[in-house]
């Protein structure tokens, strides 16, 4: 996805979703900060969705931006890209402080993306392996700091299990080798 794509997504839920707010919060986020990212052979060029969720969430709304937006509907079979509704639930996983970070779409008034290191610390805590390979090449292309990463996962709550697990996908997105 590029970030004129992003863009022209985020105007089409702004459209349906009156005076709200909108969150862009999967990895098509982080073109909001690294636009580059969206480029031909770049990291999320192969990625063909945004995780949106808009604030105050409505479910009738929520529900005909997915009619409209979603995957496999007429934008989507137009555009080759698509967006994921996020309810508003989704806001209590994210770590602490991280409205007071968040990264303004350019050129995109009331669309605001997660900041990279509050994704990379979700997409630790969440822990698929595709997320892991993402943090890495991230971090190795110098566009996230490990320490960072850490204190923004630090503040997710977490079970005694999931602190341990959280700790070894740390480990493997940040000081081991592919």
């Amino acid at each position: 996805m590029t970030l004129s794509a992003l863009q022209h997504l985020l105007r089409a839920a702004l459209a349906l979703a009156e005076d709200r707010q909108i969150f862009v919060l999967g990895s098509a986020s982080l073109l909001a900060s690294f636009p580059e990212l969206g480029d031909s052979g770049a990291l999320l060029a192969s990625t063909y969705d945004a995780d949106l969720c808009c604030e105050p969430f409505d479910e009738l709304i929520g529900t005909m931006l997915d009619e409209a937006l979603g995957e496999n509907r007429a934008y989507y079979r137009r555009y080759g890209y698509h967006a994921d509704i996020l309810r508003d639930s989704i806001f209590g996983t994210l770590p602490d402080g991280w409205r007071e970070r968040l990264v303004p779409v350019p050129g995109i008034a009331n669309a605001r993306a997660l900041d990279p290191p509050d994704l990379a610390a979700v997409k630790v805590f969440v822990g698929r392996p595709k997320d892991i390979t993402l943090i890495r090449q991230l971090h190795t292309a110098g566009l996230l700091q490990g320490s960072v990463v850490r204190q923004r996962l630090d503040t997710i709550a977490k079970s005694d299990r999931d602190i341990i697990r959280c700790a070894g996908l740390f480990d493997k997105a940040f000081f081991q080798d592919a």
